[in-house]
């Protein structure tokens, strides 16, 4: 009996040793933790801080001293309202986030500008959270330091704006349009030359702006830079609000997200004044100063074209050699300027008398060439119109003493036959000079 008791109570010893041990075990981790949790409080990056519902501090750790310039023992116990943190503007949002954590919600983030007690500002972002800590409701705050991500968005702002400002005020157009082919900007030298206002932008798409004759290029251009290609030489012609066509060329590439476009991308150069200088310059290559028609610079090309369309159709090409009779002695009586006057008064005869296919050539001082693709022995009939407009011209002018006359000698070149244009140009030379001879006017 007193050996069972005593085994008994050598059981209840050993458990109560067990017991014991385990809860040093447990002790012993839970020192570890609260270790863990005051290094990890204590060492964070962000300024960690409790206060109360009235915002009174109660703890925080070193980031809370470094980012508000106080020491410990100074925060604890006071208030932000005290201690001057926070400008009379941001002190009303903070009440109210703190009369929103009594409610028992966590907010954030929130951007504040804190003052440091040496009364520098330091933009922060704020979370908090209420907790409960023994049987005392308190608040959790997270406040991070933005300085350097502030100045990095100030620095990216300016440089955006920068950029932006060099485009606003480029002279080239430049726009974006989104797949759809909706404008989502434009530039102001777009809107300057197409005479739009930018409240109007957003509602044209891009055959809005785009002349007729360009859309079937312009689409095209479109689908590719869509695809991904980037056209770095477009020509294109726009229309103005006001209908008047601009010419431009640039480069077009589009801007991808998670490989789909997002929206093409046109820098363009307005061309129109360019393009009409090179074609003004290419009209004077081409045509006498004088009188505005074809020179014998043009007349080699010209003859060339006429040729290969004579032998597809099958139709001869008619010739008119025309000289003006007398016009060394014109000049002479009369002065060149007058002379000046007779030619272009002869070039506007002969271009009134022909087709608008036919071409008028000034084939050298005096003498012209008219050249009648198509033609199938209506030389002599275009022949007898110019001389029947040279006499009721003659019946006005009240500046000469005797009529201007032409004479005139004409040839036809066939595909079929074996002769050159030479040859037919020499006949219509010769043609011009006989008739030069029968004439009743004196040789010039």
């Amino acid at each position: 009996m007193g050996r069972r008791r005593q085994n008994r109570d050598h059981d209840e010893l050993r458990l109560l040793h067990e017991r014991v041990d385990r809860l040093e075990r447990l002790n012993a981790k839970l020192s570890e933790s609260e270790e863990e949790l005051q290094i990890l409080f204590e060492l964070a990056p962000d300024a960690y801080y409790l206060n109360d519902l009235k915002g009174t501090f109660v703890d925080g750790n070193r980031a809370a001293e470094q980012i508000t310039g106080y020491k410990r023992d100074e925060l604890i116990g006071a208030s932000f309202l005290k201690l001057k943190l926070l400008t009379a503007k941001d002190l009303l949002r903070a009440s109210s986030l703190l009369a929103r954590n009594a409610l028992g919600h966590a907010t954030g983030p929130d951007e504040f500008t804190l003052t440091r007690k040496d009364g520098t500002p330091v933009p922060v972002e704020i979370r908090t959270h209420p907790v409960r800590i023994g049987d005392r409701r308190l608040v959790l705050g997270i406040a991070r330091d933005i300085s350097k991500r502030k100045q990095a968005e100030a620095a990216l702002q300016e440089t955006e704006d920068r950029f932006r400002d060099l485009i606003e005020h480029a002279h080239d157009l430049i726009q974006s349009v989104d797949p759809e082919g909706r404008f989502q900007y434009v530039n102001k030298a777009w809107l300057d030359t197409l005479g739009y206002k930018r409240s109007e932008v957003t509602q044209l798409t891009l055959l809005d702006v785009v002349h007729p004759d360009s859309h079937d290029y312009c689409m095209q251009t479109f689908r590719s830079v869509l695809e991904g290609k980037t056209l770095d030489h477009v020509e294109a012609q726009f229309v103005s609000k006001a209908g008047e066509t601009i010419v431009v060329e640039g480069n077009v590439s589009c801007r991808f997200r998670d490989g789909k476009p997002i929206a093409t991308r046109g820098i363009f150069r307005d061309t129109t004044e360019r393009k009409r200088h090179e074609e003004e310059l290419a009209r004077m290559a081409r045509h006498d100063s004088l009188t505005g028609v074809f020179n014998r610079y043009a007349l080699e090309e010209l003859l060339s074209r006429e040729v290969a369309r004579s032998k597809r159709s099958g139709y001869p090409i008619g010739f008119l050699m025309i000289d003006i009779n007398r016009f060394k002695e014109i000049n002479d009586r009369f002065g060149h300027a007058m002379g000046d006057k007779v030619l272009q008064g002869v070039a506007d005869v002969l271009q009134h008398s022909v087709r608008a296919s036919d071409m008028v050539v000034r084939y050298g001082g005096d003498e012209f060439l008219v050249v009648l693709p198509e033609t199938n022995g209506e030389t002599e009939a275009v022949k007898n119109r110019i001389l029947a407009e040279i006499r009721k011209r003659n019946e006005t002018n009240p500046l000469l003493e005797f009529p201007v006359t032409l004479a005139i000698g004409t040839a036809h070149w066939n595909p079929g036959n074996d002769g050159t244009i030479d040859q037919v140009l020499e006949e219509a030379d010769r043609k011009m000079y006989e008739n030069k001879r029968t004439s009743q006017a004196p040789d010039a």
